[in-house]
């Protein structure tokens, strides 16, 4: 976290809007995932709103979620099952050469 002058952190580090590699990584397979079966949001927040193993989501909090790339693993698994997901490819991800590939 970057700190300022007045001891207060970089507002880009508090609201986690500076792209992330995960975060990207997640809203890029979903939103692939989604074009790939036939899924609008709207869609989606109607099969959703079917299921009874969790909250109702509105196709704006779907898009704004998604979007965002800020979201839990079970809301993942979630929207993976609601649109008839039984695998997900997970591609590694590049790293810039002054990075080095996270220890597992």
């Amino acid at each position: 976290m970057t700190i300022d002058r007045q001891g207060t952190a970089a507002q880009s580090e508090l609201t986690g809007r500076d792209s992330e590699p995960f975060a990207e990584e997640a809203k890029r397979i979903l939103k692939a995932e989604m074009v790939r079966r036939g899924f609008s949001f709207k869609r989606l927040a109607a099969v959703l709103a079917t299921q009874d193993d969790g909250p109702t989501e509105s196709t704006q909090t779907l898009i704004n979620k998604v979007n965002r790339g800020r979201f839990s693993f079970a809301f993942f698994i979630r929207v993976c099952r609601a649109m008839g997901m039984k695998t997900v490819d997970i591609a590694p991800l590049k790293f810039a050469p002054e990075q080095s590939e996270p220890s597992e």
